[in-house]
């Protein structure tokens, strides 16, 4: 069940030095896709634990791709422990040799067999998961008695059944709970900071909101992921707002948290998908102004590309190691968000591109067994040396990055006889030797000789061409940071307004200008109609202070949003959240109208003087809607 799945075993103070310790359990079990979101919890990792079904066949082939997918999820190394479970329901299938022979070559302890039912093993499990621990490359962290307290009492919530509080809830909780003891906003934000390490709580990004149970969001993400699953069109992907609105394919293992509470969870899980590259939102309101917002997973993409006559040539092959598909995933994500490139289809395993011209270029993934895989780089023939480069050199820097033993393998065509040289690993072997060309098996002729440097490699190595795609890594880095705090604002306004016990609304077509809706109540709690229309921005860049005065400014980045904002039925408030997290609003609607009707100029910003924006706000608002229209 979902509150079992992270469990705390505390262990008794250790004789010699004093010190308290305890572990965290977290139990990873599932199907194989879910590891794309379970790896976002492997940080602080001491030990993992492959417990297996000993009647299982293909046995050694999972227990291989789970170590694959454990080791690249961690950024340091942890220890690793082989267990045997149900051994009551018929032994196991596979002998006690290969076990042991599999353990040592995978550098696993173990294995130990056990029997829940019986009991059998139990208690080595205990003593081989306490004996596989380092604990002296955990850091020992010595603090005051007061943050021992509070977490326990954090603990005793969560073990409560408590998910979400607000930071100010929860200090006021643990005030009533901790009677003569006194703590400091800080103090309380430096334990939660501790217990956010190992995964027992989150602070969110948005609203104050501290997560009491972390877990949810896997859970959710779950949900979400089998949604994807049992699409019939296999597209791999899922309008937002059904995910907003709960409407996904849940198990019936999972309790469900009350209508509120789930709407932030799955706001903090979207927040979190965005943020970690799993998965791109696409909206192009200028084809198609109905369609909703999509969130696209290139992971979960199934259906087959379908052979093509005119299918682009393989330019260049990569074979890496890692875990494909959080790589592959990334890659997509970010090549979605270059300007050179415009995504044109997903397939199962391989991502069409095209460039600014239209020319298709992109990339396929072939898995070749455990955590091995390779990439290959495709493009149209029309497609100019420049951009075959630009974007061979992105996936080249990429994976080069997130994975491991990375080799490149260049296709290479004879000149003469337009043949495909056969052995790509000779090419590649003389290309490093310092040799320039190579024979063409089919011309035969010592004279006709396929060249290996050519302009295109040397492009591909200049550092010109190297520094281009660094600033479109961090052109690509500031959309998903935006992205990620766009989504932490819509948390915000969500939250508030819920608090203010009004109704809001995230608009499908944003790129109008105006990104969600408050409509308000009446005291009875009988929505009116009356509305405000939002225009919401996350970031510093936004306001600018000016030099001769020191006002905040305001710049409109595109200009038709300035005569649609005028002609709304209703108010337009920006808001807009610093990156210290503070928002606030402004109405701009009347203050446009005034400034077209006093200057013959475009107006091209606004003088920003927001209040605020909080419950308090929103209900003076609403006071002063209901109020004009009565």
């Amino acid at each position: 069940t979902v509150g079992a799945w992270a469990t705390q075993w505390p262990l008794a103070v250790s004789s010699d030095n004093g010190v308290e310790r305890e572990i965290w359990l977290w139990d990873f079990g599932g199907q194989a896709d879910q590891r794309l979101i379970h790896q976002l919890y492997m940080n602080e990792t001491s030990v993992a634990v492959l417990v297996f079904d000993g009647q299982k066949e293909d046995l050694f082939d999972t227990l291989g791709q789970w170590d694959r997918d454990l080791a690249r999820s961690s950024s340091k190394p942890f220890s690793k422990l082989l267990v045997a479970g149900r051994t009551d329901t018929g032994g196991l299938r596979v002998s006690r040799d290969q076990l042991h022979r599999f353990a040592q070559e995978r550098n696993f302890q173990g294995p130990v067999e056990t029997s829940a039912k019986f009991g059998t093993g139990c208690q080595e499990l205990r003593s081989a998961i306490l004996n596989a621990i380092d604990w002296t490359a955990i850091p020992c962290r010595t603090t005051r008695r007061i943050f021992k307290l509070l977490k326990d009492e954090i603990v005793r919530l969560k073990d409560s059944g408590r998910v979400l509080m607000r930071f100010n809830e929860l200090r006021d909780a643990l005030t009533l709970c901790l009677v003569g003891h006194r703590f400091t906003d800080d103090e309380l934000r430096t334990v939660l900071k501790l217990l956010a390490g190992p995964g027992v709580v989150w602070e969110l990004e948005f609203s104050s909101w501290v997560l009491i149970q972390p877990e949810r969001i896997n859970a959710y993400a779950q949900a979400v992921i089998q949604t994807l699953r049992d699409d019939p069109h296999e597209r791999g992907c899922i309008p937002e707002e059904l995910v907003l609105a709960c409407n996904l394919k849940y198990t019936s293992s999972l309790s469900r948290l009350p209508a509120d509470e789930e709407r932030i969870v799955l706001l903090a899980m979207l927040q979190m998908l965005v943020k970690q590259e799993i998965c791109l939102r696409m909206h192009d309101a200028s084809e198609t102004p109905t369609l909703p917002t999509l969130l696209v997973f290139p992971s979960f993409y199934r259906r087959e590309r379908p052979d093509m006559v005119d299918h682009p040539s393989v330019f260049a092959t990569y074979r890496f190691n890692g875990f494909l598909d959080e790589i592959y995933a990334t890659l997509v994500v970010r090549l979605h968000h270059t300007d050179p490139f415009e995504r044109d289809e997903l397939w199962r395993y391989a991502a069409d591109f095209k460039t600014l011209s239209g020319q298709r270029l992109g990339i396929k993934l072939t898995r070749l067994g455990e955590g091995v895989g390779e990439i290959d780089v495709y493009f149209d023939p029309a497609v100019s040396a420049p951009e075959k480069m630009l974007f061979s050199r992105f996936v080249h820097e990429h994976l080069m990055t997130r994975g491991q033993d990375v080799v490149r393998r260049r296709h290479y065509v004879c000149p003469h006889c337009h043949t495909p040289v056969g052995n790509l690993d000779i090419a590649a072997e003389r290309l490093l030797k310092g040799k320039t060309d190579i024979g063409c098996l089919k011309c035969d002729d010592p004279a006709k000789r396929v060249p290996l440097w050519d302009e295109l490699e040397e492009q591909f190595a200049s550092k010109e061409l190297k520094q281009h795609v660094r600033n479109l890594q961090k052109q690509s880095q500031v959309v998903l940071d935006n992205e990620s705090k766009e989504r932490a604002l819509v948390g915000e306004v969500i939250s508030a307004v819920a608090l203010a016990g009004q109704i809001s609304r995230e608009l499908s077509v944003s790129d109008h200008g105006i990104d969600m809706e408050i409509e308000f109540r009446r005291d009875d709690g009988i929505a009116t109609g009356k509305k405000l229309y939002l225009q919401l921005k996350s970031g510093d860049s936004y306001i600018k202070t000016r030099k001769r005065d020191g006002v905040e400014v305001f710049t409109i980045p595109k200009q038709r949003h300035v005569q649609y904002w005028m002609d709304q039925a209703f108010p337009v408030l920006l808001v807009i959240r610093s990156s210290a997290g503070e928002v606030r609003w402004m109405e701009i609607r009347e203050r446009l109208r005034n400034a077209a009707v006093n200057s013959k100029k475009m107006v091209t910003q606004i003088e920003f003087t927001g209040e605020r924006f909080d419950v308090m706000s929103i209900r003076r608002w609403r006071d002063r809607v209901l109020r004009t229209e009565v």
